[in-house]
């Protein structure tokens, strides 16, 4: 096999994978490194307000890699008729910048789709919610609130261990793992944060 023959295959291997991940994904591949998710009427807060990722070894920025590290092989081969030591130092130049912009382009995209619709811990303080199970003296309740349009529930504790009754209204003030903390609503200035 020729050297020009390895670029080829390396340039339809990486399209004929990019294709395939992109239909197998249902997407770009990314992935997130924040576990905040509703399920049913509830919340798994996870590692709130981390920071959502898109992986740069993803199929998709591989397969990018490969495809541009074919074409750039080809065009110094084929093209620019470079020997085999300068036409690899292009494939790798041009594998490497055309799937670092993917992975940047794919990156931002992924950030900005992804996270406007999930609620982060900076979201959740200060947000109202109605208490949906009471709160005894050292005890925990379930609380539900309003974060970007989605409902969800929780696990509630009072910030200062008190008893709070079932359907009042409530300031979560502060997010421990999975845990909100939560002051009763009482007075005028509370009110008008709403």
């Amino acid at each position: 096999m020729t050297l020009s023959g390895f670029y080829f295959l390396c340039l339809l291997g990486g399209l004929i994978w990019a294709v395939i991940s992109l239909i197998m994904a249902g997407g770009f591949g990314g992935d997130s490194a924040t576990d905040v998710h509703a399920e049913g009427s509830g919340i798994d807060h996870g590692d709130l307000g981390g920071e959502i990722t898109f992986s740069p070894l993803s199929p998709t920025v591989i397969a990018v890699f490969i495809t541009a590290f074919g074409a750039g092989g080809i065009v110094a081969t084929e093209g620019l008729q470079w020997g085999a030591l300068a036409a690899m130092g292009v494939a790798c130049g041009s594998g490497l910048l055309i799937a670092g912009l993917v992975y940047e382009v794919l990156s931002a995209v992924y950030k900005r789709t992804q996270g406007s619709s999930e609620a982060s811990a900076e979201d959740i303080v200060g947000a109202t919610a109605e208490l949906l199970t009471p709160i005894l003296k050292d005890g925990t309740g379930e609380v539900a609130y309003i974060i970007k349009g989605a409902r969800y529930t929780g696990p509630a504790r009072s910030i200062d261990n008190t008893e709070i009754g079932k359907n009042s209204l409530v300031r979560i003030v502060r997010v421990a793992g999975s845990t909100l903390y939560i002051k009763p609503l009482t007075d005028d200035a509370d009110e008008r944060k709403e």
